[in-house]
């Protein structure tokens, strides 16, 4: 099925920028491109870089209709993992509203929904999001993402204070919604240097952490987006250093799918 959508041109592109993903997990966009200005950013390497204008936006109701025409898409508790963003800030001021009213919706299919983002997700937003439709302990998981503390104005300079950004793990605790630390992706000699800081944060909300290393376009094991053109870091000395430190606190998985799919065996 296609559908038109102004400034695609392809089924291929309209799937593989809005709707991406397999049977286990699908991402899903509302608009694509970022302006958080991380120098790290794989989206210049796809042709994506600003972020959303009206040749980018989808309507939700269009979304919606791509994923539940998608034949990998299986809904329900035990279904499809929904992650939202990979191309996109799914929570920057200027598409915060097209996230929140695609939660609301997408909770009613009762799948396992993935937020991950660099900004701080305040309460009043929070609370737009309809909670009496939460219904299980991994409907909805919120992922804090940051790669460095002390030098985020130089490698992540499009965002706010990281320690404003981790006062949303709040959240975690007033709504019992998971919520996990996200040092992704791993920046070699630059996420190490702030592990006591992360550490700090770990103890002081009591969160997991998902430790993740960086997508690069220099073949190797393909990365879980942008198939075939993106890939796993592999010469990071820094991870294995980093999930050894946090272990110590914490809980730290490999990949953001691994706590949904651990809750979801309980």
């Amino acid at each position: 099925m296609y559908i038109a959508i102004e400034g695609i041109d392809t089924i291929d592109t309209m799937i593989n920028n809005y709707l991406y993903g397999n049977r286990e997990r699908l991402f899903l966009n509302t608009n694509l491109g970022c302006n958080s200005k991380c120098s790290y950013c794989y989206l210049p390497s796809l042709d994506l870089t600003l972020g959303k204008t009206p040749n980018n936006t989808i309507q939700t109701e269009k979304l919606l209709e791509m994923l539940n025409g998608n034949t990998d898409f299986q809904k329900g508790k035990d279904g499809t993992i929904l992650s939202l963003g990979c191309y996109s800030e799914c929570w920057d001021e200027i598409n915060k509203e097209d996230t929140i009213n695609l939660i609301n919706i997408l909770l009613e299919y009762q799948n396992p929904i993935q937020l991950a983002t660099k900004k701080y997700i305040n309460e009043d937003d929070f609370c737009k999001i309809n909670l009496n439709k939460i219904k299980h302990p991994n409907h909805l998981s919120i992922f804090i993402s940051s790669s460095t503390i002390t030098q985020f104005q130089k490698y992540e300079k499009g965002t706010i204070d990281p320690m404003l950004r981790f006062d949303s793990f709040k959240i975690q605790s007033k709504y019992h919604i998971p919520m996990y630390l996200y040092i992704k992706p791993i920046l070699e000699n630059i996420t190490t240097t702030d592990i006591d800081l992360y550490i700090q944060i770990i103890e002081q909300y009591g969160i997991d952490a998902i430790a993740g290393e960086l997508f690069t376009t220099k073949e190797g094991f393909p990365a879980p987006i942008a198939k075939g053109r993106l890939y796993y870091e592999n010469n990071n000395n820094d991870y294995d250093y980093i999930i050894s430190r946090l272990s110590k606190y914490c809980k730290v998985f490999k990949h953001s799918v691994e706590p949904i799919k651990e809750g979801i065996k309980k």
